[in-house]
Parts: C-alpha cells; sequence; structure tokens
C-alpha cells in the first residue's frame, strides 16, 4: 500500500501535464488560426491578383476594346472572387468604348486610398483589408511593358492599377467555428483536467493527512508506551512499598490496593477492589472521624497525617495503623476519591506500652514505700487493739476496740485499692467518660504515697462538667506523673496549684508549681525519650514522654510554661464528651 500510493501520485500528475499540454496546444492553436487564416488569404488574393494581372495585360495589349475588358471581368466568376476592377491613377474607375459585358460599377473607398496610392508610389502591389466587409483588396499597378509599348511609348510607365477584392466571409465564418469547436474541445478537455487537478489536491491533502495520522499514531505509540512503563513503574513502586497504600474512589470503594496491604490484611487485590473500604477497619466510624477531623469547615480537599486507626485482617488480626488520608484531584482540580497511605505501628504500640508499664512500675516501687508506711500505721493500730481486747472483760470497751480495728482496716483497704487500681494494666479497662475532677483528686492521693507533701501547699480549682472520653487508668498516669514531677521541683516547699475548666467544646486541665523552673534550651526537649534533668538514679526519664503520648492518644495536646526560679505550668485540652460518651 505504501508502494501504491506514489505511483497513483506519479499517474495523476503524469495524466494532468499530459491534459495541460493539449489544452495548451488547443489554446495556441485557436490563436494562432485567425493569422493562419489572414495569411492564407492574402497568399491566395496575391496568387490571383497576379494572374489575372498577366492576364490583363495580355489581353489588352491586343487593344482597349469592350470585349477584352469584357475578359478580365469574367473572372468575376473565380470562387472567392468578389470585384476586378481597372482604375485610373486619379481613382476613377477606367471607361472603354462600348457595353461591357459583367461590369460593376465600384469606386476606391476613403479607407483604401492609403493602399491604392501607394502602390502607384511605389510600383508594387499593396492589400487592404476591410474588417467591417470582411473583403480583402489587392491593388497591382499596370505597366506599360511588352505589347503594351506598342500603344504606350515610356517603358515602366504606371497605366493604371488593377483592383482585385476578395470576400473572406466565408474563410472568417469557417475560422470561427473552427475557434469555437477549438474551444469546447479545450473546455472538454479542461474538464477531467479539473478534476485531476483537484484529485491531485485530494491526493496531496490524503497524503499529508495520513503522513499527520502516521506522526500521531507514532507519537500516541510513544505515549502510550510512555505511560505503560510508567504505570508499570508506579505499580513496583506501589508493590514495593513497605507500607499500605489503599485508594479508593468518590464513593469509597477501593481502587488500588498494594502488596504490602495484601501482606498485612491478609486479602488479595481480587477480593477487595470494588468493596467498600470499611471492611478493613475494625471500627467504621474510625475512617469518618478521621475525615472529619481533617476537612476544613467549607472545604472539600482535606488532610489527615498520621491519625492512629486499628484495620482488621482477612483472619480477624487487628493492626495498629498510622494512617495518612487525603483527597485525590485530577489535572482539573476536581475530587475522583481518596488515597491512604498507613504504617503498621502494631510492635511500636507493643513497645510504647511496655514502656508505659515501666514507667508505671517505676513509680509503683516508689510507691510501695510510702505505701509500706501508710499500711504500717493501721496494722499497728488493729494490733493493739486485738491485744487489748484479749484482757479486757468490759463489753463496751470490747466494741470500742473493735470499731477502731474496723476502721483502721478500711483505711488499709482503701490504700490497697488505690495502689490496685493504679497499677492495674491499661489494656484491662475499657475507655469510657472520665471525670478528669475526680482523676485529679485522685492523683494528688497517690502522689501523696511517692513523694513528699511536706511544707506544699494544694490550691485546687477543680470544676463540675469536666468529662473526657478516654481510658481512666492512662488519664491517671498522666497527672500523677506531673504531680509527682512538681513536688519533686518544690523540695523546699512551695504550691501546688491543680485546676480544671471546660472551654466550648474543649476540657482543659493545668498542673503549676513553683519550683525552680525549666531552663528554655530544654523546654525542646522535656517529651524525649530517656530525658531528664535529675541526677542519676533519681528518673528515668520517661515520664513526660509518656504523658505526652498518653495526651496524644486521647487527642489531646499539652503545653508547657516554665522559668529560672518562676515554676513551671502544664495545660493540657482534651475534646469534651457529653455523659453518654459521645464527642460534643
Amino acid at each position: 500500500m505504501v508502494r501504491v500510493r506514489p505511483m497513483l501520485h506519479y499517474l495523476v500528475v503524469a495524466l494532468m501535464v499530459f491534459m495541460i499540454a493539449i489544452t495548451a496546444i488547443f489554446t495556441y492553436t485557436s490563436l494562432n488560426l485567425k493569422d493562419r487564416v489572414i495569411y492564407r488569404i492574402v497568399q491566395q488574393t496575391e496568387l490571383t491578383s497576379e494572374l489575372i494581372a498577366r492576364s490583363a495585360v495580355d489581353i489588352m495589349s491586343g487593344g482597349h476594346a469592350a470585349g477584352n475588358y469584357s475578359m478580365i471581368l469574367a473572372n468575376n466568376n473565380l470562387i472567392g472572387v468578389d470585384y476586378i476592377g481597372i482604375f485610373r491613377l486619379n481613382g476613377g474607375e477606367a471607361s472603354f468604348g462600348g457595353e461591357v459585358e459583367g461590369l460593376r460599377r465600384d469606386r476606391i473607398g476613403e479607407g483604401e486610398k492609403a493602399a491604392f496610392i501607394k502602390s502607384i508610389e511605389q510600383m508594387a502591389p499593396m492589400g487592404f483589408f476591410n474588417r467591417e466587409e470582411s473583403t480583402y483588396s489587392r491593388y497591382v499597378p499596370l505597366k506599360a511593358e511588352g505589347a503594351c509599348l506598342r500603344c504606350h511609348t515610356t517603358d515602366g510607365e504606371v497605366l493604371g492599377v488593377l483592383k482585385l477584392r476578395l470576400s473572406t466571409e466565408w474563410d472568417f465564418e469557417l475560422l470561427n467555428y473552427m475557434r469555437t469547436l477549438i474551444w469546447v474541445l479545450g473546455a472538454i478537455v479542461t474538464i477531467p483536467v479539473g478534476a485531476l487537478f483537484i484529485a491531485g489536491l485530494v491526493i496531496r491533502d490524503k497524503n499529508r493527512i495520513y503522513k499527520r495520522l502516521e506522526e500521531r499514531s507514532e507519537d500516541l505509540n510513544r505515549t502510550f508506551n510512555d505511560l505503560r512503563e510508567t504505570e508499570y513503574y508506579l505499580q513496583m513502586i506501589l508493590d514495593n512499598s513497605k507500607v499500605i497504600i489503599v485508594t479508593t474512589d468518590t464513593e469509597g470503594r477501593i481502587v488500588k490496593f498494594n502488596r504490602e496491604a495484601e501482606h498485612l490484611l491478609e486479602y488479595k487485590k481480587e477480593e477487595v477492589v470494588g468493596k467498600d473500604v470499611l471492611m478493613i477497619y475494625e471500627a467504621h466510624g474510625q475512617r469518618s472521624d478521621a475525615m472529619d477531623g481533617g476537612r476544613p469547615i467549607g472545604e472539600e480537599v482535606w488532610e489527615v497525617r498520621n491519625r492512629e486507626v486499628r484495620l482488621r485482617s482477612k483472619s480477624g488480626r487487628v493492626l495498629h495503623v498510622s494512617l495518612t488520608l487525603s483527597t485525590m484531584l485530577n489535572d482539573r482540580g476536581e475530587i475522583i476519591g481518596t488515597v491512604g497511605i498507613g504504617k503498621d505501628i502494631s510492635e511500636q504500640k507493643m513497645l510504647q506500652f511496655k514502656i508505659l508499664q515501666s514507667e508505671k512500675l517505676a513509680g509503683i516501687g516508689t510507691l510501695a514505700s510510702g505505701i509500706a508506711h501508710e499500711i504500717n500505721n493501721p496494722l499497728a493500730g488493729i494490733l493493739g487493739m486485738a491485744e487489748a481486747i484479749m484482757d479486757e472483760d468490759d463489753m463496751e470497751l470490747i466494741k470500742s476496740h473493735t470499731r477502731d480495728i474496723i476502721q483502721y482496716s478500711v483505711n488499709a483497704r482503701d490504700i490497697v485499692r488505690e495502689l490496685s487500681i493504679y497499677s492495674r494494666s491499661a489494656q484491662n479497662i475499657a475507655e469510657g467518660t472520665v471525670d478528669l475532677a475526680a482523676v485529679l483528686d485522685n492523683s494528688v492521693k497517690m502522689a501523696r504515697h511517692s513523694a513528699s507533701f511536706a511544707g506544699i501547699a494544694v490550691s485546687s480549682d477543680l470544676r463540675k462538667d469536666c468529662l473526657i472520653n478516654g481510658n481512666p487508668v492512662e488519664v491517671q498516669q498522666v497527672f500523677v506523673n506531673l504531680i509527682v514531677n512538681a513536688l519533686h521541683a518544690m523540695e523546699g516547699g512551695g504550691t501546688l496549684g491543680l485546676k480544671c475548666w471546660r472551654e466550648g467544646e474543649f476540657v482543659k486541665a493545668r498542673i503549676t508549681d513553683t519550683g525552680a523552673g525549666i531552663p528554655d534550651k530544654h523546654l525542646s526537649q522535656i517529651y524525649d525519650p530517656f530525658f531528664t534533668t535529675k541526677p542519676v538514679g533519681m528518673g528515668t526519664g520517661l515520664g513526660l514522654y509518656v504523658v505526652y503520648r498518653i495526651v496524644m492518644k486521647h487527642g489531646g495536646a499539652i503545653d508547657a510554661e516554665s522559668g529560672i526560679n518562676e515554676g513551671t505550668a502544664f495545660t493540657l485540652r482534651f475534646p469534651y464528651a457529653d455523659h453518654e460518651g459521645g464527642e460534643a
């Protein structure tokens, strides 16, 4: 096909050249035909006039009789001859004695005079073409020579002028007919020439379009190959990324599910594509909560970074995942779905839990020494009252000692219960509504067993309706750590401030002390694990790290303000929860 197309193109071009050549020949012939016809008429007239002139000289050499002139005029019968006559030098027609047969009177017209006079002066034949009458006149001077010298003695003298007029009307009618025929033939030839020309243009345009299509096809093939390579490369990135990558459409149906997601969630890609993404969440509300938390008011484009969610695998195993979720836009800025990138932090969560537990156990060890003293006092009282009862006979006194024993036992029980609750694993306690005022009050009691309140004044402003959602054990651990740190900072005495209040959609708590304060250079490091400013052996460096992790887990925030010898203030903020446990 590629070879036939150029051959067809060349054939059309050859035919066009051939037809144009024929048209050019027709045009040339048409333009030159008139000149050829006129040239033929002139030749014919010259020949005829020459013959008649010689005949006239021969005839008139026998005398100027009317009969001789009639013989000359008999040439009028020749085809194409319109008039024959002999004129005197003054322009008048010659007359001969008697009646001349076939004589037709004529005269020299105004247009002919120049040619008539010129033929006499130059003694040579002259012609005149009358376009209006379509005639050609020939003026031949008759000289005195030969037999004429018998009557005219001057040799070479012009005796008269022979006028021969030929009608060219038929010739020009034939000429017009031929020219019309030529133009008709030319028009007939022009039609296929025009058709071939148009065909040539069409073929040229078709070839140009075909070439463009070939170029576009090559471009499309290159683009397709590039896109396929890019898609393959991106798929390799997705499949080799050690994070969970899941994309959805605007209806929440899964579109992409990478290899790491298959590995961790135990689903094959074919099992989840096209299905609701909520199938991989342990709690369906986690996705909507994350989306609502990341969407600015009045805007459709949003993103959530490092939100901790729980995903459930096909076998039921729960994974703790740090999820970054955002809207996915096309090149026109239209939302076409969401893209979620998650990192499995289950092992990290376990390590954090162990750190929390180790910090708590370290605190429990400190509490144990204080609690031993607290429990020893009621035990000593119980022992003393029991010994007194053994030697006492008075029932009223025995009842009084018994009541004291019961009170000492209740006090010891409360101490043990507080320690039991504090040391209990947070994993065994379900989340619910937590009253910060009650937690702060209990935290002060627990802190009394692990730090000295000697010289410490407590200022409390604990207001009602300070409710949050969370794990009560973890929340109490936050405030016990902060209170114990405050007490350690005020070893020479001072004031411990406790305050909680509701502010809009949040509940705030503030722990203040009047201790030595934290240097500015250390403020940015206080939440780092194992960072401490206490002497070696006096702290683990995990207290504030645990506080920060628990606060972040509960969707809260913590700020620290401190100055040298000005004390320290920690302000915590949590989302407010109603009495039913739902967020306001």
